[in-house]
């Protein structure tokens, strides 16, 4: 078995694939979360405006099923049983090889969304 964690998670998510796993998965909601995510946040700190580009928002009450609804295609992709997933955590069981290969693809994978393992 390992434990896995995504470093810095939600705020790394591309937007983009967000959207669409969310038109896929769940278009009811697309375009409350279109208007809400198709252009960057403004971010407001003293004088300086920062464009927030990634990830659902901080405090948005939807933003685990963001995350979550994106990263499970990814889960549904693992081989390993068992294959469970919590947010930005993942464990994997079984053989040596099927989680080394599922391993492999969650960096793989996870890259192209954003997302990096944490190492540590």
């Amino acid at each position: 078995m390992v434990k896995l964690d995504f470093s810095n998670a939600f705020n790394c998510l591309h937007r983009r694939d967000m959207l669409q796993a969310i038109s896929d998965r769940l278009p009811e909601l697309f375009r409350v979360c279109y208007s809400a995510y198709s252009q960057p946040s403004l971010l407001f700190f003293g004088s300086h405006i920062i464009e927030s580009q990634e990830g659902p928002q901080q405090g948005d009450p939807l933003g685990p099923l963001l995350f979550c609804n994106t990263v499970q295609l990814l889960l549904d992709s693992l081989q390993s049983v068992p294959t469970l997933g919590y947010l930005d955590d993942v464990s994997l069981g079984g053989s040596q090889n099927s989680v080394a290969a599922d391993v492999s693809r969650i960096i793989d994978s996870g890259q192209r969304l954003g997302l990096h393992l944490n190492a540590s």
